[in-house]
């Protein structure tokens, strides 16, 4: 009975062309654009969740005072990571970066390449989940004078990952120039990271060679700091516990400290007046309230559409009735279009999704896919 239902509706597809081809194309477009959409939300969504520490891992944040506002920003001192991992027992580690990412030219076997990437302290990948493939963790920035590198970076140097620790290259950036050698391949950053980088060379290097040593005091916020929290550490108390840790060290200091989850960060990254206020957050809110107002009037539309056909077909429901087709069958019959009209522009909009979807990472800068989970 089901598959003559089906069989009825395609035929009245076929038979009004024009009906089907304007219902099942204009359900088919919505449908498109809110999957694009959601694929694009869900991504914004996940950025930096895929650390296995996440929910452990936070960034520390500086509030700075002034007479008529107060400015907060990542930036923190350099001697601040040390600082906290010795002396706070809830701190289980703390690494710092410097606060950028920075344009690289990488040298090796008369190659160069344009590479991205920063000054990174001991700890790095026990803080943060970027595969090593080649290298120890304990190890990698132990040296001043080495560099790890990532997977694809070694592949365009040296052709292959494999066996090349210890090799030496040379980088060179605005600033300065330095040989060193390989101490680490990690894999590439997922797409999910907020920061895509190619290289990480010792934070110990920039603190010795790019920043004057007179400068590295408590005065200068040239860093960012990462902690890693022992689990089950009240966050609140602990805020309050380091909001003077600065001016304690640092006379005079108008720096407040605090942290917040770095997962968070990319979503939440906008203050005003030391109160965090939005970010690209607004940007996904957005974007969801417009894929659903498109859904709801792709639905309309199909509904309309279905309405005023029906008003067409009295006549054909009449001859039915007196035939002997009783009122379930009939609504069995006009169901079964509507799922094949709304099967069928499904379909059609993955298809559109699939075709499309490469110009829209372009616009979007993103990496989106489909994923087809049978099981």
């Amino acid at each position: 009975m089901i598959k003559n239902y089906f069989k009825i509706a395609w035929r009245n597809l076929l038979k009004n062309k024009v009906f089907s081809f304007i219902n099942i194309t204009g359900l088919a477009t919505g449908l498109a654009c809110a999957f694009l959409i959601y694929l694009w939300v869900n991504d914004e969504l996940n950025i930096d969740k895929f650390h296995e520490k996440d929910s452990q891992l936070y960034l520390v944040m500086a509030n700075h005072t002034h007479t008529d506002a107060t400015q907060t920003i990542p930036g923190v001192p350099g001697l601040l990571a040390p600082a906290m991992k010795t002396e706070l027992p809830e701190v289980e580690n703390a690494v710092n970066t410097t606060a950028w990412l920075e344009d690289f030219i990488v040298s090796a076997q008369d190659k160069h390449i344009n590479a991205r990437g920063r000054y990174a302290g001991i700890g790095f990948f026990d803080v943060f989940s970027y595969n090593l493939i080649e290298g120890s963790k304990e190890q990698v920035f132990a040296d001043k004078n080495g560099i790890v590198i990532s997977e694809s970076l070694a592949k365009k140097l040296f052709n292959t990952t494999d066996h090349i620790i210890g090799k030496s290259l040379e980088w060179q950036s605005s600033e300065k120039k330095n040989k060193v050698f390989i101490t680490g391949v990690f894999k590439d950053a997922p797409a999910s990271a907020s920061e895509q980088f190619d290289l990480l060379l010792p934070f110990s290097y920039f603190e010795a060679e790019v920043m004057p040593s007179q400068y590295v005091h408590w005065y200068n916020y040239y860093a960012y700091t990462y902690l890693i929290l022992k689990k089950g550490t009240n966050i609140a108390a602990f805020n309050a516990k380091i909001k003077d840790f600065v001016a304690k060290r640092a006379e005079g200091s108008i720096v407040t400290l605090f942290v917040k989850p770095y997962s968070e960060n990319y979503l939440y990254g906008k203050y005003e007046n030391g109160v965090q206020a939005g970010g690209r957050i607004e940007y996904v809110r957005l974007f969801s309230i417009i894929a659903l107002f498109i859904l709801i009037i792709a639905c309309i539309n199909f509904m309309n559409l279905s309405t005023a056909k029906s008003s067409r077909r009295m006549k054909e429901v009449g001859i039915k009735k007196t035939l002997g087709a009783g009122r379930f069958s009939l609504i069995y019959q006009y169901l079964g279009e509507s799922l094949l009209i709304s099967f069928l522009a499904l379909i059609i909009a993955i298809v559109i999704v699939e075709i499309f979807l490469p110009q829209f990472n372009i616009i979007t800068s993103k990496k989106l896919s489909l994923h087809y989970n049978t099981g």
